[in-house]
C-alpha cells in the first residue's frame, strides 16, 4: 500500500493505518470534482495501482468493478451513518451479503497477531475481502466509528474525525464547515 499516495489524496484528516485503505477507497467517489475512479475498469485499475494496492500484473473483470462498487456505496452510506449518528440497515445488510460472498484473508505480524492481509493483489476481486477485513478490525478496535463523510452535500469527501468528542461533521473546516455555516446564515437572514 502506498501510503503517502493515499494520505495525500485524503487531504487532510487521515484515517490510522489500515483503516486509511477504507478512507481512500471512500474517495474514489469524488462528488465535488465529478470524478469516480470505480467508472470503469481501467479508471479502477489505475487507481488501485496509484493507492499501491495492486501489482502491475493486475487484471481487472467488471463484475471486480461491480462488486468494489457495492462495497464503495455500502461503505458510504456506513460512514454517511457515522456522521449522523444512526444506524443504516439497508447498507449494514449490503455489507453483509459482501462478506457472505467473500472469504477474508489474514496475515499474522512477526508477533503472531492477525491482522488485515494487504498485499497487492494481482486480481481485483481480491480486493473486497481485504477491505472488510480493514472495516472489521477498525470496528473491533473503536476507529470505525470516527471514519465519516463530510455532511457538505457538495463534498462528501470521507474523513477521520480525530477530535476529542468524535463530533467532527466537515472534511475541512475552512471550506466546508464555512460554507455550510455561511449558507444557513444567509437563510435565516432571508426568511427572518
Amino acid at each position: 500500500m502506498d501510503v503517502e499516495t493515499m494520505v495525500a489524496e485524503c487531504e487532510g484528516k487521515p484515517a490510522p493505518m489500515p483503516l486509511l485503505a477504507i478512507q481512500a477507497f471512500a474517495n474514489t467517489l469524488d462528488v465535488e470534482d465529478e470524478i469516480d475512479h470505480l467508472a470503469d475498469e481501467r479508471s479502477f485499475a489505475a487507481w488501485l495501482r496509484r493507492a499501491g494496492l495492486a501489482s502491475r500484473a493486475l487484471r481487472v473483470r467488471r463484475s471486480d468493478m461491480l462488486a468494489a462498487r457495492k462495497l464503495r456505496d455500502s461503505v458510504r452510506a456506513l460512514l454517511t451513518a457515522n456522521e449522523r449518528g444512526e444506524p443504516d440497515p439497508t447498507a449494514a445488510r449490503a455489507l453483509g451479503r459482501l462478506a457472505q460472498h467473500h472469504r477474508v484473508v489474514l496475515a499474522a505480524d512477526p508477533d503472531g497477531n492477525l491482522e488485515p492481509d494487504l498485499h497487492p493483489v494481482t486480481r481485483a476481486v481480491e480486493l473486497v475481502p481485504q477491505l472488510l477485513a480493514v472495516i472489521f478490525q477498525a470496528q473491533a478496535t473503536g476507529t470505525w466509528p470516527r471514519l465519516k463523510l463530510c455532511e457538505n452535500p457538495e463534498c462528501l469527501w470521507a474523513f477521520y474525525d480525530s477530535s476529542k468528542n468524535r463530533s467532527g461533521s466537515w472534511c475541512r473546516m475552512g471550506l466546508c464547515g464555512n460554507r455550510l455555516k455561511n449558507r444557513a446564515y444567509r437563510e435565516r437572514h432571508r426568511s427572518g
